[in-house]
């Protein structure tokens, strides 16, 4: 595990951690983009996004998905990596430097308060 990472370093690990996925199904990844979607451009499936998500909570030593954001709304690179520097620097996602991450964590809040009240 990194000890506190700078917000980059969380950008590096995630890209690394997905190229180390697609490398294992012996898919070529070149230059990342935080527009790449997880699925549909990179072909990552739900087991391959669970594997990579075990992976960064024990490279990383958080897992933003217990509590702050849904993984269901995670579907791109930067949507991820976004969501680790969240828990990481939850000071930093409060100031407003991320708005759909921000929206994120208010679905999930939502969807679990109405569960709630059933």
């Amino acid at each position: 595990m990194l000890k506190t990472p700078a917000p980059e370093q969380v950008e590096s690990v995630v890209h690394g951690k997905i190229r180390a996925i697609l490398a294992e199904r012996g898919s070529q990844a070149g230059r990342l983009s935080g527009a790449d979607k997880l699925n549909a451009t990179l072909g990552l499936t739900s087991l391959d996004l669970a594997f990579l998500v075990a992976d960064l909570e024990a490279e990383l030593g958080v897992d933003p998905f217990a509590k702050l954001v849904s993984i269901t709304s995670v579907r791109s690179v930067d949507d991820l990596v976004k969501a680790y520097q969240q828990a990481i620097f939850p000071d930093r996602a409060r100031s407003g430097d991320d708005g759909a991450v921000a929206t994120a964590i208010k679905r999930a809040e939502t969807r679990r308060a109405r569960r709630e009240r059933r």
